[in-house]
């Protein structure tokens, strides 16, 4: 986590100012998300068959990750996430009206549909393992973890606070609040690191098995549904080979 808090701190450096134009675009293959600014401050949650713009190709505590833009209702947010979390096709953004436009839209639009099915079922194993895991003596371990990561965020709103102050007194304050902040973090990353060994073990003597929610006659229906799309699936696989989720 301490590789996490770091890689928030740094990814400001590694994103040029100027406007990125999209490399490609991509889809989120999972129930949901969570999409994190340049700061490692969380700007909204992306759920499954979302469309996006991939704007470069980063890391996100060594692994593999996007740096993204995604539109909302005329309203565009940009973040970090997880390539194991979604899927980024090496392809140009084509308009409406250009050559191209409508096989590209309807890639999109088919991944959108599928992916968007694909969540609904796999939300049910979700939801049945969160409620496994609620009995785990860590089961406060992904709450610790989202407040670290919103920990670079408020440091630099106390950073910039500090800058702006016009007496010792505010500067002092702020520097105090930094201070603590960095006497925070590291308890959580303590912690953190505490959880997680129990975790592993407590995952390890009890173990989820999704194959209870499997034979449910409602999984199986939403599954069942996914079959009309398994030829176009695999066209769209032969077509993207390199575009599938990154671990």
């Amino acid at each position: 986590m301490k590789r996490l808090l770091m890689l928030f701190l740094l990814i400001p450096f590694m994103l040029t100012a100027a406007e990125l134009a999209p490399i490609g675009w991509g889809v989120v293959v999972v129930p949901s998300t969570t999409l994190y600014d340049k700061t490692g401050k969380p700007t909204c949650d992306l759920f499954g068959g979302e469309l996006f713009n991939v704007l470069r190709e980063v890391k996100m505590d060594k692994a593999p990750a996007y740096y993204i833009s995604v539109t909302r209702k005329g309203v565009e947010a940009k973040g970090i996430i997880s390539a194991a979390e979604s899927r980024f096709f090496a392809s140009a953004i084509f308009v409406a009206g250009a050559a191209g436009y409508d096989e590209f839209k309807a890639d999109q639009d088919f991944c959108a549909e599928y992916y968007s099915r694909c969540a609904t079922r796999d939300a049910l194993v979700e939801r049945k393992r969160e409620q496994h895991l609620a009995k785990s003596p860590a089961k406060n371990l992904p709450k610790l973890k989202k407040e670290l990561a919103g920990i670079p965020a408020l440091d630099r709103k106390y950073e910039a606070a500090q800058k702006a102050a016009k007496t010792d007194g505010q500067r002092i304050k702020y520097r105090d609040l930094r201070k603590e902040l960095r006497y925070q973090a590291s308890g959580l990353q303590q912690e953190i690191k505490r959880l997680e060994a129990i975790a592993e073990t407590w995952e390890a003597e009890h173990p989820f098995d999704d194959s209870v929610v499997k034979k449910t006659a409602v999984w199986k229906r939403l599954n069942a549904q996914l079959e009309p799309y398994a030829e176009r699936l695999e066209a769209l696989n032969a077509k993207y080979p390199n575009s599938l989720p990154k671990k």
